[in-house]
C-alpha cells in the first residue's frame, strides 16, 4: 500500500507520575461523513483483530461512511492528510461484552473505561483524488474494526474543528465506537496492524447536512462518494488494557 514513513510526534498524558504516550498514529482527529457511493462494494476479506484467535472470513458492504483528517482542540491537522472508508460488516458474529481501558484526548485521565460489543464496520485507508496522483496514505495508518460502545456516559462539550467541510463550532456527544487495529488478507495482499495499542474513539457530533462529491481509491478500486451528513468525530487514543487480557 502506498505511503511513506515519517517521524511521528508523541502526545503525552501525565497522570499520577505515570506517562502514557500516544506515539504512532499519523492522525489525531478525523471527521466522519455518511455517504452514498457511486459503486456499492460487496466483497469478502479475512480479518484478525485483537479478540480473534484466527483469521475470520468477513463479508463487507459499502462504503457507508468516509472520514478525513481535521484539526481540533487547538491541534492543527497533520500536514499529510488521512482518509478512511467505512464498510459495513455483514452478519457480524455475536461478541461478548468487553471492557476496555483507553486513554483519549477528549476524556483524558478522568474516565478511561469503555464497554464494547459488536464489530460493525471495517475502516480501510483510502486516497483522495483531486488531480493527478492521489494523496499518499500516511505511514502507520492501519485498517480498523469499529466496535459499538455500550452504556457510555454522554458528553456535552463544545469543540472547534479546523479544516472541516462543515461548521467549525460543534457539540461533542457520547462515544459510540472504538476502532481497533486489525490484520487483513485480501486476495494476494496482506495488511499488517503496525501498532496494536493505537486506536480511535468515535464521538457523536451534532449532525449537519452536507452535500459534496469525493473521488477516492482504496483496496477495492476507484469510487465516487457523495456526502449526506457530517456526524461523528474520531479521536486518537491508546489501549491500556482490556478484560480479554
Amino acid at each position: 500500500m502506498p505511503g511513506f514513513r515519517c517521524i511521528l510526534i508523541c502526545l503525552m498524558f501525565f497522570s499520577s507520575g505515570v506517562t502514557t504516550v500516544l506515539a504512532h498514529s499519523p492522525v489525531d482527529f478525523l471527521e466522519v461523513l455518511s455517504v452514498k457511493p457511486a459503486r456499492s462494494i460487496q466483497h469478502t476479506v479475512e480479518l484478525q483483530g485483537k479478540f480473534d484467535s484466527e483469521r475470520v472470513e468477513t463479508d463487507l458492504e459499502g462504503p457507508l461512511f468516509f472520514s478525513r483528517s481535521v484539526g481540533c482542540m487547538g491541534r492543527a491537522a497533520k500536514k499529510q492528510p488521512a482518509y478512511l472508508n467505512w464498510f459495513k460488516i455483514v452478519a457480524s458474529p455475536e461478541q461478548p461484552e468487553r471492557e476496555l481501558f483507553i486513554l483519549d484526548m477528549v476524556r483524558g485521565d478522568s474516565s478511561k473505561t469503555l464497554k464494547i460489543k459488536q464489530a460493525e464496520y471495517l475502516l480501510s485507508p483510502s486516497q483522495l483524488i483531486t488531480s493527478g496522483v492521489p494523496d499518499a496514505i500516511p505511514g502507520g495508518l492501519d485498517h480498523y474494526k469499529a466496535y459499538r460502545v455500550v452504556d457510555a456516559p454522554s458528553l456535552d462539550r463544545q469543540v472547534t474543528l479546523t479544516g472541516s467541510v462543515g461548521s467549525s463550532e460543534r457539540r461533542l456527544g457520547k462515544p459510540i465506537f472504538v476502532c481497533l487495529p486489525v490484520r487483513e488478507w485480501h486476495h494476494d495482499e496482506y495488511f499488517s496492524a503496525s501498532h496494536s495499542a493505537d486506536c480511535f474513539v468515535v464521538y457523536a457530533l451534532d449532525e449537519q447536512p452536507h452535500d459534496q462529491k469525493f473521488s477516492l481509491i482504496d483496496q477495492f478500486g476507484l469510487n465516487g462518494l457523495t456526502s449526506v451528513k457530517n456526524q461523528w468525530l474520531c479521536v486518537r487514543a491508546a489501549i491500556l488494557r482490556s478484560t480479554a487480557e
